[in-house]
């Protein structure tokens, strides 16, 4: 058996799966698509039953699954309805009310890892458009490429960065100083192309009267939530010089906010159960095995090989480093990718990792499936019945990704 022709195929198959899950009667959950490809790479022995605790990233389960009881706590003491309230008061119109969420969710995630504002922030978007009776799909796209963009300024700002900056010695204000540059400057370039595209739904003024001011806040439970939640930020801040690691502060988090919304009905929990999106975590868990049979087989080494500085006795450019990165981001999503790509650079090139925080981070923004943040989005928009076409979405983000890419290619290359 030709283990890298197998692989391929159960590869393009599964991407197959999870790219046509919004077309009428081929409908496939996204979670579904990936659990069936990570089955058929252990059916066809690709990988074995007992090396699953190595390609599963527990880190990354642990740090949603978490950060998901995290934001139940933080819904059911109404902070979602607060935060709503605000931005449609303060906005006045569409476009102000779309630059106030992606500058939020930019800083925001610059701060604190992107995937745990994005589990946010989501519900707040879609809450406030249905208020505005306004089009969710922009304001969401919206939520996506700021979170992403924004998360690459620092080396906290998502998984792949602090693993990079882990694996290259990079300190918070080095990584900074290189990355955060690209990332201001991407921002508003996002911001335009959403403008361009979506502008006949962005046209219109905001009611300027809260969504559900008569309604009751259980204030003490809100307010023990959002300590919660500023407690997890600043931990993620921290957690790199501490040395303790990211899941155990959302995982933490996640706790304390279910012991809160338990203190009221030891019922809650069963509440708390529902509200976490499982189909999220199976997508990752499918991915992560069929990442591993991807490394396994050799398909990864046979891919790379079409990237010049990838083979034999090649030493790549941030240019290579690039192209690669953003390819195999959207094929693997960018957190695998970079654990892929990482083992292949040399050691002691500052800019080569700069370029591959840049490059996996912006390219996320290409697909639905090219970033966590992404997946998080479009799932968790399933369950309030927003659905994301994959192509549709693929129509803005490429050329996003493009431009963006370019840029930070430019500012990288300046600064080497």
């Amino acid at each position: 058996m030709n283990t890298i022709l197998v692989t391929a195929a159960i590869f393009v198959f599964t991407y197959a799966l999870i790219s046509v899950g919004n077309i009428p009667k081929l409908k496939i959950d996204r979670g579904v698509a990936a659990a069936v490809g990570g089955i058929l790479v252990i059916l066809f022995g690709l990988v074995s039953l007992t090396d699953l605790p190595e390609y599963v990233d527990l880190n990354v389960i642990f740090l949603l699954l978490g950060m998901m009881m995290l934001v139940a706590g933080l819904e059911f003491s109404g902070f979602f309805r607060i935060v709503s309230d605000f931005l449609i008061r303060f906005s006045g119109s569409k476009i102000r009310l779309l630059a106030y969420v992606m500058i939020i969710c930019a800083v925001l995630s610059a701060v604190a890892l992107n995937d745990a504002v994005v589990l946010i922030f989501t519900p707040i978007v879609i809450r406030c458009c249905r208020y505005t009776d306004s089009n969710p799909i922009p304001y969401l796209i919206g939520v996506m490429f700021s979170a992403n963009i924004g998360s690459l300024a620092t080396s906290v700002g998502n998984p792949q960065n602090a693993y990079i900056a882990s694996e290259a010695g990079l300190s918070f204000i080095e990584f900074a100083a290189h990355a955060f540059p690209v990332s201001l400057l991407c921002l508003p370039i996002a911001f335009l192309f959403i403008l361009l595209i979506f502008r006949k739904n962005l046209t219109a003024d905001t009611p300027s009267q809260p969504l559900g001011a008569d309604m009751e806040v259980d204030r003490f439970r809100l307010w023990a939530t959002v300590a919660i939640m500023l407690g997890a930020l600043a931990g993620f801040v921290v957690s790199g010089p501490l040395g303790i690691p990211i899941y155990v502060i959302a995982l933490t988090a996640g706790i304390l906010a279910l012991a809160v919304v338990m203190s009221k009905s030891a019922k809650n929990a069963v509440w708390v159960a529902k509200k976490v999106d499982w189909r999220i975590l199976v997508f990752f868990i499918g991915l992560f095995v069929l990442m591993g049979a991807v490394t396994e087989s050799g398909l990864l080494a046979q891919i790379a090989s079409v990237f010049p500085g990838f083979g034999d006795g090649e030493t790549p450019s941030i240019m290579s480093v690039t192209a690669f990165s953003a390819v195999l981001s959207n094929l693997v999503s960018n957190v695998p990718a970079v654990m892929l790509i990482g083992n292949m650079l040399p050691e002691g090139n500052i800019m080569l990792w700069i370029a591959l925080a840049a490059s996996s981070t912006l390219a996320g923004n290409a697909t639905l499936i090219g970033s966590a943040a992404n997946v998080i989005v479009s799932e968790r928009s399933e369950r309030e019945g927003v659905h994301f076409n994959f192509w549709k979405f693929a129509l803005i983000g490429v050329p996003v990704t493009l431009v963006t890419l370019f840029i930070a290619v430019g500012i990288l290359t300046l600064l080497s």
